[in-house]
């Protein structure tokens, strides 16, 4: 006989997975989770008008250093705020001049009595907001707000922080995500580019002798160990992933393949730079990838070197005159590749699909994130949601690249 739990996970189809906003199994889900919203960096003395989640928001700071993410139209008449005036108390709306704090709270209504009262029964809609290593997250869900957590890559260890340039694709997030537990396209899509040209691991990600490739669940969500055969007897080549919830990935190979590091040296120390993304779901059809690398190695010059390589990584493909496939040239890109493949798919869920038995990966990271769903509903932490006992600790994914002894 089924348990409760089972008919309850049952009720979570694959169709809801791609779908975020508010109301929706996945939507209500993810706003468990704390989002990125901006780059520190990016956001100036203008508001900053964002989409997160299905829902249209507007960022800023106000003159006293407050950061504020409210509704982007003015709850008066609908004018957007992303057109507003900074002030020291907030934002201002440039039609009537209603004034909002950090918290929403309408402050002033200059065409309204002198002695009118109004102004304090106007809450705008309004999220909390918190920077953390050079990023700013929201959280859009019910309060109580869980911690922030504190990410190894955007706490300061001793090491070298990057925020590479913001990248926003025009498909649906979770195609990129579950991307990253399927690591044989590695060998195949991406042979054309770094992975295929690298020679460590006696070319690990080899397109005619692919590594063997594991999935292990985790506490924050799963991560895929790829392996082979070492350079001594009794040990082996190891390429770890994470794949970890809401919607973070963090990849340990980015010293072999990009940066193209001597690969003796990273043998015998392994990979020492954190390559993570935290994917933010715009809506439906939009998601933005921001993208930090934290190194602990020896090289000053790394994130310049690294720099270089990728901006080298062009793609290799001729392109006939009568081709005007959209995606045309992608090949020998390892960006482009990613968006040709996972943009022309469809939403999962609508899709024809017939997975094979090296789909494993994805079928487990499937089963995780539907669990987590299924466990919002009943009003559990899903998760990857940091408990607020635990919310001074450091939270590290595996992503470790380099030898070890076989396991």
């Amino acid at each position: 006989m089924k348990t409760s739990s089972a008919r309850k996970l049952k009720q979570v189809s694959l169709a809801d997975i791609p779908r975020v906003g508010p109301g929706t199994p996945a939507g209500e889900w993810l706003r468990k989770y704390w989002f990125v919203v901006s780059a520190a960096e990016e956001l100036y003395d203008i508001p900053k008008a964002v989409k997160v989640l299905g829902e249209e928001l507007v960022l800023f700071r106000d003159l006293n250093g407050r950061l504020g993410l409210v509704g982007l139209h003015c709850p008066h008449r609908g004018t957007s705020l992303e057109y507003g005036d900074i002030e020291d108390r907030g934002i201002r709306c440039p039609y009537h001049g209603w004034l909002f704090d950090v918290s929403g709270q309408c402050l002033e209504q200059p065409a309204e009595p002198k002695d009118s009262i109004f102004c304090q029964k106007v809450k705008h809609l309004s999220y909390p907001v918190q920077e953390l290593g050079g990023l700013i997250f929201a959280y859009l869900g019910p309060q109580p707000a869980p911690p922030l957590p504190r990410y190894s890559c955007l706490v300061d260890r001793g090491g070298m922080r990057q925020i590479e340039p913001v990248r926003t694709n025009d498909y649906n997030w979770f195609n990129f995500f579950e991307n990253s537990a399927d690591p044989c396209h590695i060998c195949i899509l991406h042979r054309h580019t770094g992975y295929g040209e690298q020679a460590w691991g006696d070319q690990f990600f080899s397109y005619t002798d692919m590594p063997d490739f594991q999935f292990v669940e985790t506490d924050y969500g799963m991560k895929g160990v790829m392996t082979k055969p070492g350079p001594t007897p009794g040990t082996e080549f190891v390429d770890t992933m994470s794949l970890a919830l809401p919607s973070i990935i963090q990849v340990g190979d980015t010293e072999f393949v990009h940066a193209k590091v001597d690969a003796v040296k990273l043998m015998t120390e392994g990979s020492q730079c954190e390559h993570v993304l935290f994917l933010t779901p715009n809506d439906d059809e939009h998601f933005t990838i921001y993208t930090v690398n934290y190194y602990t190695g020896s090289d000053p010059q790394f994130f310049e070197k690294l720099k270089a390589m990728r901006a080298a990584e062009v793609p290799k493909q001729e392109v006939k005159a009568y081709d005007s496939r959209k995606y045309m040239p992608f090949k020998g890109n390892v960006r482009q590749e990613d968006i040709m493949s996972q943009s022309t798919q469809g939403l999962l869920g609508e899709r024809e699909e017939r997975l094979a038995t090296s789909d494993k990966g994805v079928i487990m990271f499937r089963r995780i994130v539907r669990e987590a769903i299924a466990a919002a509903q009943k009003g559990e932490r899903p998760k990857g949601v940091v408990p607020q006992e635990k919310a001074s600790e450091v939270v590290y994914f595996d992503s470790f690249t380099g030898v070890r002894k076989a396991r």
